[in-house]
């Protein structure tokens, strides 16, 4: 049942997993920093230039932050609806 190649590949992932684990102790702090800029992180459309970044709460927006975007996603689905006609 067990045989030589998968008491070899146990081991190997033991080691990687070893070897992962210190390091990641020792850049914790860069990894978690990055970790949090993803959560701002946003993915440009062709039509935006500019990058904004994405509150973190939806509490903390203001009406009028929501309206911009309501309007935002409003251009957006005409957009993708007027290339859906072009392309039929």
């Amino acid at each position: 049942m067990l045989d030589k190649n998968m008491l070899f590949g146990f081991a190997a992932g033991c080691v990687l997993g070893a070897v992962g684990y210190k390091f990641y102790n020792d850049h914790k702090d860069d990894i978690d920093e990055k970790i949090k800029g993803l959560k701002n992180f946003k993915v440009l459309t062709g039509n935006e230039g500019n990058e904004e970044k994405a509150p973190e709460s939806n509490e903390e927006m203001t009406l009028e932050e929501l309206e911009a975007q309501k309007e935002r996603l409003e251009d957006l689905i005409a957009e993708m609806q007027a290339n859906r006609k072009d392309n039929v």
